[in-house]
C-alpha cells in the first residue's frame, strides 16, 4: 500500500513538474459535455437544462426552493436561512438517488463529526479526524487548534513565537493575525497530505513573497513536495531555454498566431481551485499579447479599488497548439525586491504564483493579557499590491524563427500605509511586455563598435594634440597639451558615440518594419537606458569641445594692414569760418595747374618703393636690400626709428599731405565681424523643416513598436517607441541638415555667392591685408594689396580698375607677382613672434579709451603702435626686413590631409599656398562640422532625454544661438583689442 502511494505521489509530481498539460477549451466539448476546470477536461452531465460553449445553463430555483449539493435540481427549503448547523449534515437525496421533497438537516451522533461536504456523518476515531466539536479532545494528549483536535507530539516542536507570525513589510513589521490562526493548522494538515490545505500553506508562502519561513518550508528544495511552487534552481536555465512549446508565431496582424495566449488559474485564499482561463487582472492585464512587439502602459486605480479587489493567488500558464490539440505549459515567476537590479534571471529562484493584492496579511494581531489569546485590529496596517508585472519572452533565432521559450513573468510589489488607504491614494501599476531575440545581443555590439571607434578617435585626437604643440610652443614643453587632448578626444569621442547610437537605431528600424518573420526585434528597456546614458556622456563631451572651441579663438591674434599710400598736395587743407562769404570760400582755393599730379598709379608705387631703399644699392633686390637694414629699430624701447620712417597721420598733415582714410579699415572690420557668426546652415530653418518632414508626412505611425508602417488600428495606450523615434528623428534631422548643406556647396556658393570670396575681393578693392595668428606660430595671411595702388578714389575709376582685371589689362592681385594666390597658410618662426609680442606690448601701456573722457595723448599712442605694427608687417610682406622672411610653397598631400607641418619654420616663416579659404577655421563658418555634430548631439540627447522631437528642437535651436550670442559679443571685444581699433565704430 506505501509502495503504491508512493508511486502515485511521484507521478503526479513529475506530470506536474513536467509543465505542460493538454488543455481542452470550453467550446470543444460537446453537447452532452461541460468544462470542468478541475480537471481541465469535459465531463459528461446529469440532465440537459441547457448549453452554451461548452458550460450548462442555470436557472433560478422557484419561491421557497434551493439547489441540491450537486447544483442539478431544485428542492423545497427546510427552514428560512437554508443553512443546517455545525454538527448536521444536509440531504436532498434518498438512498437511492431519489430527490426528497425538503432538505433534511440531520444532527451527528456523539462520537462523530460532519465530513467537509456536509454528506456524511464521520467517526471521531478515523485517522483524519480533525477534531470537532462534536468530538472529544483529550486534554492531556491533545491540544484543540480552532476546530481541530491535534496530538502533543505533533505540535510539540512549533516556535510559538512571535517571529513565526511575523509579515515583513517595508514600512513596518506586521505581528499577522492571519498568520496566527491558519498557519499552523495549514502546516499540520499538509503534512497530513490535505492537497487543499497544501495550496493554502503555498498561498501564505506567496504572501510572504516567498520569504525563508515556516510556510515555504515544505516546498523549498523538495521534488516531493505536494504542491509545485518552486522552480529548482539547477533547472533554472533549462526551463529558460526549454523548447517544449512548438507554436511558430507571426508578426503580421491578423493572423491566428500572432497573439500570445496566456491564462491563469485562479486559487481562493484558503487553498481552493477556482478556474483557469483568460486573465481577469485589471487594465486588460496579460491579455491580448501580441508576438513580438514591446509594450508599456500604466493602469491606474486607487487605494479603496485595490482594498476591495478579490483575494485570489494567481499560477500563469501559456496555451499552445500542437496537432491540433490544446496544451498548456506552466509559466515561472520571479518575485522581485523593491529597488533589486537584476542582471540574470537564470540565477534566481522562480516561482509558480503571484497576486495582484493581499489585504489579509496586514491585519494586526492584538493580544489579550487576561486569555493570552489574540484578537484581529479593526483597521489595515499595511496593504501590498503588485506594484509592476512584466512581461519577459525570448524568441528563439535562426531555423526556429517564430517560436519561442517559455516566458517568465517579473513581478514587483509597493505597499500602502493605513494612511494611504483612509486618504484613498492614487495608485499606478506598470506593465510591460518585452520580447527578445536570442544571440541578439544589442548591448555587445554597441559596446564594440563604441570601443573601436574610440580607439581610432584617440589616434586623430593625438594627431590634432601634436599639432597643436607645433603651432604653439614649437618644441617647448607645456602642460597645456595634454589638457587639449583630452578636449579633442572628448569630442572625437562624442561624435563615434552619437554615431554608433544613431546608426544602430536606424538599423533596428529598416530592418524590423515590415518583417513578418522575426530575425529582428526591438531591444528592451535596458538596452534603451543604455542608449540614453551613451548619448548623455556624448552631449557631455560635446559641450566640452564647445567650450573649447570657444576658449581656443577667445583671443584671436588679427591686425588689418592698409596699403593705401597718402597723397601729397601743395597747401595744407584749411578750415573756413562759417561767416565766410561764398566767393571768398570758392575764389582761388586752389593754384591752377597745381595739385595735379602727372604720374600713374604704378609710378607713384615705384618711387614710394625706391624712397625705403637705400641709395646705394637701388637695383639690388628686395632680399638683399633687407639686410642692410637694422633690426635694432623693432627692439628699441621706445621704436623711435620705427617713427622716422612711417609718418602718423598727424605728421602727414602737417607737411601737406591727405591723411589715409581709415573708413576703409572699419569697413573691413565690421565684414570680418559678420562673418565670424555666419552659418552655412540655418539652424532655425532645420528644426522648422524637421518638424514639418515629422508632421506632414505623418512619420509618427512609424514610431510606434508595431511591424506594420501604418497607425491603423493604433490603441490609446499604445505609445511610441523609443528606439524607433530615435532613429526617425534624427534621420529626419540629419537629412534636412545634408539637404542644406549640399544645396549650399553645390547652388548658392557657387552661383549666388561665397561669402568667403567676398571678403577677400571686398579686401583686395580697400586695399587691406589682413593678418590672422590662430595659434603662437600659426596663422592666415589674406593678400588684399591693391593692383591699381589706391583704393580711396571715385566710382568711375574704381569701375574702370575693376574692367581692367576682367580685361587682364594689369597685374594680378596675388601676392607672388602672376599669381591669383591672395590666402595663405603661415607657419612662423620663433624671432616673428617674439618682435610681434613686443609690438604690441606698447598697447597695454596705454590707458583704456571711454568715450568721450579719452585723452587725445592716449589716441595718439595708440596710433603710433598701429602704425609701427603696420610698418612691421608691410616690410616683413614686401621682404624688407633683415632678419625676418619668409618664403612661399605648396604643402605636401600628408600635411593637407592631416592639417600638420611636417618641417617647422626655423629660419624663415613659411607661407603656404591656399586654394581652399583655410582662414574660415578661425570663424564659425568654417567649422560647420564641429557645429553639425554638436547640434545633433544636443537633438539626440533632448530626443532621449524627453521622448519629445519639439522639445529637441526648440533646445537646439535655443543652445546654437546661446553660443553665437557668446561668440558675437566676444567678436567686436577681441578685434578692438588685437587690430588696435575703436570698438565704437562696429557695427
Amino acid at each position: 500500500m506505501l509502495i503504491a502511494i508512493f508511486l502515485w505521489t511521484f507521478a503526479n509530481a513529475f506530470d506536474v513538474n513536467s509543465g505542460v498539460l493538454e488543455y481542452w477549451q470550453p467550446g470543444s466539448c460537446r453537447r452532452d459535455e461541460y468544462f470542468d476546470s478541475a480537471t481541465l477536461s469535459c465531463s459528461p452531465i446529469s440532465k440537459m437544462t441547457g448549453f452554451e460553449n461548452g458550460n450548462p445553463l442555470c436557472a433560478a430555483c422557484g419561491p421557497n426552493m434551493t439547489a441540491t449539493l450537486d447544483g442539478r435540481d431544485c428542492i423545497q427549503r427546510a427552514n428560512a436561512t437554508c443553512k443546517c448547523s455545525t454538527n448536521q449534515i444536509r440531504l436532498d437525496r434518498n438512498i437511492n438517488g431519489m430527490l426528497l421533497d425538503t432538505v433534511l438537516c440531520i444532527t451527528c451522533v456523539q462520537g462523530t463529526y460532519p465530513s467537509p461536504d456536509c454528506t456524511r456523518c464521520l467517526p471521531c476515531d478515523s485517522p483524519k479526524s480533525s477534531g470537532h466539536v462534536n468530538c472529544v479532545c483529550p486534554s492531556i494528549t491533545h491540544v484543540r487548534l480552532q476546530n481541530y483536535c491535534l496530538r502533543k507530539d505533533d505540535v510539540v516542536d512549533w516556535p510559538n513565537v512571535r517571529g513565526t507570525y511575523l509579515m515583513k513589510f517595508r514600512s513596518e513589521n506586521v505581528d499577522s493575525y492571519y498568520l496566527r490562526n491558519e498557519l499552523q493548522v495549514a502546516v499540520h494538515l499538509c503534512k497530513g497530505k490535505d492537497k487543499t490545505a497544501c495550496e493554502h500553506l503555498s498561498n501564505m508562502c506567496a504572501l510572504t513573497l516567498y520569504a525563508d519561513g515556516i510556510a515555504c518550508m515544505l516546498f523549498v528544495h523538495n521534488p516531493m513536495a505536494p504542491v509545485w511552487l518552486f522552480y529548482s534552481k539547477q533547472d533554472t536555465e533549462a526551463i529558460t531555454s526549454g523548447t517544449r512549446i512548438s507554436e511558430r508565431y507571426s508578426l503580421k496582424k491578423g493572423d491566428n498566431v500572432c497573439v500570445l495566449d496566456l491564462a491563469l488559474a485562479r486559487f481562493h485564499l484558503n487553498g481552493e481551485f477556482l478556474s483557469i482561463g483568460e486573465p481577469t487582472l485589471p487594465c486588460q492585464l496579460l491579455r491580448n499579447v501580441r508576438f513580438g512587439i514591446n509594450l508599456r502602459k500604466k493602469c491606474r486605480t486607487t487605494a479603496a479599488e485595490l482594498l476591495d479587489a478579490r483575494m485570489e493567488l494567481l499560477s500563469p500558464y501559456l496555451v499552445f497548439k500542437e496537432d491540433n490539440k490544446s496544451f498548456t505549459h506552466a509559466l515561472p515567476v520571479f518575485v522581485r525586491m523593491a529597488g533589486e537590479n537584476i542582471e540574470d534571471i537564470s540565477q534566481q529562484q522562480l516561482v509558480r504564483k503571484f497576486f495582484l493584492v493581499d489585504s489579509v496579511s496586514g491585519f494586526k494581531a492584538l493580544p489579550e493579557f487576561m486569555t493570552g489569546k489574540f484578537t484581529k485590529a479593526p483597521g489595515l496596517s499595511v496593504l501590498r499590491y503588485m506594484k509592476s508585472l512584466t512581461v519577459l519572452v525570448n524568441v528563439q533565432n535562426g531555423e526556429a524563427h517564430g517560436k519561442i521559450f517559455a516566458p517568465i513573468l517579473i513581478t514587483e510589489y509597493d505597499e500602502l500605509t493605513h494612511q494611504d488607504l483612509l486618504d484613498n491614494t492614487d495608485v499606478t501599476i506598470d506593465y510591460k511586455v518585452t520580447f527578445i531575440l536570442k544571440n541578439s545581443d544589442i548591448d555587445y555590439d554597441v559596446q564594440i563598435a563604441i570601443g573601436v571607434l574610440t580607439g581610432i578617435a584617440l589616434i586623430l585626437s593625438s594627431i590634432r594634440a601634436w599639432s597643436y604643440y607645433k603651432r604653439n610652443h614649437n618644441g617647448n614643453p607645456s602642460l597645456t597639451v595634454p589638457l587639449w587632448f583630452l578636449v579633442y578626444a572628448m569630442g572625437a569621442v562624442g561624435n563615434a558615440i552619437t554615431f554608433v547610437c544613431i546608426s544602430v537605431c536606424v538599423y533596428l528600424l529598416v530592418f524590423y518594419k515590415g518583417q513578418t518573420v522575426p530575425y529582428v526585434l526591438l531591444p528592451n528597456e535596458d538596452t534603451e537606458n543604455m542608449i540614453r546614458m551613451y548619448v548623455t556622456i556624448a552631449f557631455s563631451f560635446k559641450i566640452v569641445e564647445m567650450v573649447g572651441f570657444v576658449y581656443q579663438y577667445w583671443s584671436l591674434s588679427i591686425f588689418f594692414i592698409d596699403w593705401e599710400q597718402p597723397r601729397t598736395v601743395q597747401h595744407q587743407p584749411r578750415y573756413d569760418s562759417p561767416h565766410t562769404s561764398l566767393r571768398k570760400m570758392y575764389s582761388n582755393r586752389f593754384s591752377k595747374g597745381e595739385g595735379k599730379s602727372t604720374r600713374i598709379t604704378s609710378d607713384i608705387i615705384a618711387s614710394k618703393r625706391k624712397r625705403r631703399l637705400p641709395k646705394s644699392d637701388r637695383n639690388a633686390s628686395p632680399s638683399a636690400t633687407s639686410k642692410s637694414s637694422s633690426n635694432d629699430k623693432y627692439i628699441s624701447a621706445d621704436f623711435s626709428s620705427v617713427c622716422t620712417l612711417a609718418k602718423t597721420p598727424l605728421q602727414e598733415t602737417i607737411d601737406h599731405n591727405f591723411p589715409i582714410s581709415v573708413w576703409r579699415t572699419f569697413f573691413i572690420a565690421n565684414e570680418w565681424c559678420k562673418l565670424q557668426t555666419k552659418r552655412r546652415i540655418n539652424v532655425a530653418l532645420q528644426s522648422i523643416y524637421t518638424l514639418c518632414i515629422l508632421l506632414v508626412f505623418d512619420l509618427e505611425s512609424w514610431m510606434l513598436a508595431v511591424p506594420e508602417t501604418s497607425a491603423a488600428g493604433r490603441s490609446p495606450e499604445m505609445g511610441n517607441n523609443f528606439t524607433l523615434q530615435y532613429a526617425i528623428c534624427t534621420l529626419a534631422y540629419i537629412s534636412v541638415y545634408l539637404v542644406q548643406w549640399l544645396v549650399r556647396i553645390t547652388f548658392y556658393e557657387r552661383y549666388v555667392r561665397n561669402r568667403l570670396q567676398k571678403f577677400v575681393d571686398l579686401c583686395s578693392i580697400a586695399n587691406i591685408s589682413v593678418f590672422i595668428l590662430a595659434h603662437n606660430y600659426y596663422g592666415f595671411y589674406i593678400h588684399g594689396r591693391s593692383v591699381h595702388g589706391f583704393a580711396d578714389t571715385d566710382l568711375p575709376t574704381l569701375i574702370s580698375d575693376l574692367k581692367k582685371e576682367e580685361d587682364d589689362l594689369c597685374a594680378h592681385r596675388g601676392l607672388v607677382p602672376g599669381t591669383m594666390d591672395q590666402t595663405f597658410i603661415l607657419s612662423l618662426t620663433q624671432s616673428f613672434k617674439s618682435l610681434y609680442d613686443k609690438l604690441m606690448l606698447q598697447k597695454d601701456n596705454v590707458r583704456t579709451m571711454k568715450g568721450n573722457d579719452t585723452p587725445s595723448k592716449s589716441w595718439r599712442q595708440l596710433s603710433e603702435t598701429r602704425s609701427k605694427v603696420k610698418l612691421f608687417l608691410m616690410q616683413f610682406l614686401d621682404h624688407c626686413s633683415k632678419d625676418e622672411d619668409y618664403i612661399i610653397k605648396e604643402q605636401h598631400i600628408l600635411e593637407k590631409l592631416c592639417d600638420i607641418f611636417v618641417l617647422d619654420a626655423k629660419d624663415k616663416s613659411v607661407f603656404y599656398i591656399d586654394n581652399n579659404y583655410s582662414f574660415n577655421r578661425v570663424i564659425v563658418y568654417g567649422n560647420e562640422w564641429l557645429l553639425a555634430t554638436f547640434e545633433t548631439t544636443v537633438f539626440a540627447f533632448f530626443l532621449a532625454l524627453y521622448d519629445s522631437y519639439i522639445f529637441a528642437c526648440a533646445m537646439t535651436v535655443l543652445i546654437s544661438q546661446l553660443f553665437l550670442i557668446i561668440i558675437r559679443c566676444n567678436v567686436k571685444r577681441n578685434l578692438s583689442k588685437k587690430s588696435l581699433l575703436d570698438k565704437r565704430f562696429f557695427m
